[in-house]
C-alpha cells in the first residue's frame, strides 16, 4: 500500500487530499472509493477515526481518496448546514467532480460520515450518475423543509446507510441534528430515511434480518438497492475497531464499516 498527499486547484483554492493505492497501481484506476470526513475532521483524521480499515480497500486497480473540506467541512445540502463552506459559497460538488475527473474510473463509490454523507447526497441531487453507489454512516436524510437542493434529477443508485440507536447527533428516530446551537436542521429517522431513498431508487420490496445479535438489517431490493443497518447502541461514528470521544456515544464490535462497503459493492 502507498500514501501520498496531494493537492489540486479549484476555485482559486489549492485543495487537499490523501490518495492510498496497491504497491503497484495499475495504468488505470477500475474503481476509485471516496471517503469524505465528517464536520471539523480532514482526510488524515478520517483515516485514523476509521482505524484505517477503508486503506484496506485499496488495491492496484483500486484507489481510495480522502478528500479535505474547506474548513474542515464540505458544504452539504442542509438548509440548516452554516459553517465556512457555506458562506463562502465553496462548490464542493465541483470540486469533487474535478478530483474524479483526474483518475478517470470505471466507477466511484462515495463514502460519507456525517456531514460527508449529506455531501453525497448533494451529489446525488446535484450531480447524477457521478456515483456508483454511496455509503452513509450517521448521514440520515434531511426533512424536505432543510434540503437547499431538490431530487427531480435523481438518478437510482444502490446506497447503504449505517446508523447507531444511541446516536447523540443525529437521532436515530429522528428530529434536529447537531450540537446545542451548532444544529444542522431535522434529519429523517433512520428507517424514513432508507424509505425515502428507496422511494428515489424504486426499490419497493422490503425484508428485515438479524444478521447478528443486536444488529437489524431493513433491505429494499430492486436493481438500485438500499440498505439500512441500524446497530443497537452505537453511537455517531463509522464501525471500527478503534475506541473514540465518548462524547459521540458508544462503539460497537458488531460490524465493521469499511468490509460492509466492501461486501455490498463486491469491492
Amino acid at each position: 500500500m502507498a500514501v501520498s498527499r496531494r493537492t489540486l486547484e479549484h476555485q482559486g483554492r489549492q485543495r487537499r487530499y490523501t490518495e492510498v493505492t496497491g504497491d503497484n497501481p495499475a495504468p488505470k484506476t477500475e474503481t476509485l472509493v471516496l471517503f469524505l470526513h465528517g464536520s471539523l475532521q480532514s482526510g488524515s483524521v478520517a483515516r485514523n477515526f476509521t482505524a484505517h480499515t477503508f486503506d484496506a480497500l485499496a488495491t492496484d486497480s483500486t484507489t481510495v481518496l480522502y478528500p479535505d473540506g474547506v474548513g474542515r467541512h464540505f458544504n452539504d445540502l442542509r438548509r440548516g448546514f452554516s459553517e465556512s463552506a457555506r458562506t463562502l459559497g465553496i462548490d464542493d460538488v465541483g470540486f469533487l467532480k474535478t478530483l474524479i475527473s483526474i483518475y478517470d474510473p470505471a466507477q466511484v463509490i462515495g463514502c460519507g460520515f456525517s456531514n460527508g454523507g449529506q455531501m453525497l447526497l448533494r451529489m446525488l441531487c446535484e450531480a447524477p450518475s457521478t456515483l456508483a453507489g454511496v455509503a452513509l454512516f450517521g448521514s440520515a436524510a434531511p426533512t424536505d423543509d432543510n434540503m437547499i437542493c431538490s431530487t427531480e434529477r435523481w438518478v437510482p443508485t444502490p446506497i447503504l446507510t449505517v446508523q447507531g440507536t444511541a446516536d447523540p447527533i443525529v437521532p436515530y428516530d429522528g428530529g434536529l441534528a447537531g450540537i446545542s446551537e451548532f444544529n444542522r436542521g431535522k434529519a429523517r429517522s433512520a428507517l424514513d430515511s432508507a424509505r425515502f431513498f428507496a422511494r428515489l431508487n424504486d426499490a419497493g420490496e422490503h425484508s428485515t434480518t438479524r444478521p447478528v445479535e443486536g444488529v437489524r438489517v431493513d433491505r429494499f431490493t430492486g436493481a438500485a438497492p438500499v440498505e439500512l443497518w441500524s446497530i443497537e447502541g452505537m453511537g455517531h461514528l463509522v464501525p471500527a475497531p478503534k475506541r473514540l470521544d465518548p462524547r459521540l456515544g458508544p462503539g460497537t464490535d458488531h460490524v465493521v464499516g469499511a468490509e460492509l462497503v466492501r461486501e455490498f459493492f463486491a469491492l
